[in-house]
Formats: structure tokens, C-alpha cells, sequence
């Protein structure tokens, strides 16, 4: 799965467990491959009109016989809510998908072929505010734009 169409079962289900929903994690399994694809995808929502967080992570049925086009099975774990939690900043709900954010790291020479093969993606806030999506190749920080440029 790409990250958007992970986020297409994610999201709404957060927004019905509290329209005030909040993403303020997004990371990919450690399988992430070259063209944006993971089998995996964690979401960590804050539901401020519940004071809890969600944790929501989708990954193939292991039951299915065809993992890469079979069903998806979503765990849900939920927990009260911290002041840290309520705290930290949220995402944006639109954000760029993972097939193009590879692209740009690949070109700027993250191999996600013959590179680690415990590769992932996933979003941080930055101390100034700004998203963006990480990766880390053999130790080094990787970093793209989390939302696709405007204007």
C-alpha cells in the first residue's frame, strides 16, 4: 500500500471515533520498497473530544493467499490521553504519497533496492512547525517535504 491509500481506511475511521480526530504519527512498515509501497502503515491519532489516542495500523490479512491485493486488517488500540499527547502538533491531513516522496529521496541517492533492507518511511515535526517525511539511509537522515508544494 501506498500511504494515501492506507490513509483512505485510516482516516475515516479516526474522524468517526471523534470528528476532532488528529494525525500526529504516520510511519510505514520496515519494508518500504522502491516504489513507496509498504505492507504496514501505523497511524497515531489524538481524539481531543474523547481525551484519548488511537493507534490504528493496517497490514495485509495473513489468512488471504494473495498478500499484496488481499484484504487488509486494521488493529485499533486506544489510551487515555497525556498532556504531551495533547500537546503535539498535528499533521496535515494532505500530504504528499510515498510513491513520490521516494522518488525524490531516490534521486537523491537513497537506494531503496540494494540499500538496508530495513527501510522505512515516516513523518516528523520539526522544532520550527514544518512536516516532513524521514527516512534513514545506512545512518544517515534523510529528509523530503511532508505536504506537496503549493501556489
Amino acid at each position: 500500500m501506498t500511504a494515501h491509500q492506507a490513509w483512505a481506511v485510516a482516516a475515516p475511521m479516526a474522524k468517526a471515533a471523534d470528528d476532532g480526530a488528529r494525525l500526529t504519527l504516520i510511519t510505514s512498515g520496515l519494508d518500504l520498497d522502491r516504489q513507496g509501497c509498504s505492507r504496514t502503515w501505523d497511524f497515531l491519532f489524538y481524539l481531543p473530544n474523547r481525551t484519548l489516542t488511537m493507534m490504528l495500523s493496517l497490514e495485509p490479512d495473513p489468512q488471504s493467499e494473495e498478500l499484496e491485493i488481499g484484504p487488509v486488517i486494521v488493529t485499533t488500540r486506544t489510551h487515555k490521553a497525556s498532556s504531551s499527547d495533547s500537546a503535539r502538533p498535528a499533521f496535515p491531513d494532505r500530504f504528499r504519497d510515498s510513491p513520490d516522496v521516494v522518488a525524490e529521496l531516490s534521486a537523491h541517492g537513497v537506494d531503496f533496492v540494494a540499500g538496508p533492507s530495513d527501510m522505512k518511511l515516516e513523518g516528523r515535526m520539526r522544532s520550527s512547525g514544518d512536516a516532513v517525511w524521514v527516512t534513514y539511509y545506512w545512518d544517515q537522515e534523510f529528509i523530503a517535504a511532508f505536504s506537496a508544494m503549493t501556489g
